[in-house]
């Protein structure tokens, strides 16, 4: 099956430190920590490659926040593959 899986690749004590990037055919994401006005939050960005995220413009970039936690995860790395079977997939075929 043609999808991002993101299982042993990242985790929430990863991002606490740092921001994890990659891409899967075309369509680039980043995942990181952010803080907002209440708690911290996990933070997926979608763009079109091949540029990076600093030099992309900004209304290329789509953005969604997840809780800070292990289900968060999982659910950034569902919409990350709604995102490209949904937009960027399509482009493809």
């Amino acid at each position: 099956m043609d999808r991002i899986d993101l299982d042993g690749m990242v985790s929430i004590p990863y991002l606490k430190k740092a921001v994890f990037t990659g891409s899967h055919k075309g369509m680039c994401f980043l995942l990181r920590s952010q803080k907002n006005e209440e708690d911290t939050v996990l933070q997926a960005a979608v763009w079109p490659g091949p540029f990076n995220f600093s030099v992309t413009e900004e209304e290329k970039k789509t953005y969604r926040d997840f809780s800070f936690s292990r289900e968060g995860l999982t659910e950034a790395a569902s919409w990350l593959n709604k995102v490209y079977q949904n937009g960027y997939g399509a482009m493809e075929k």
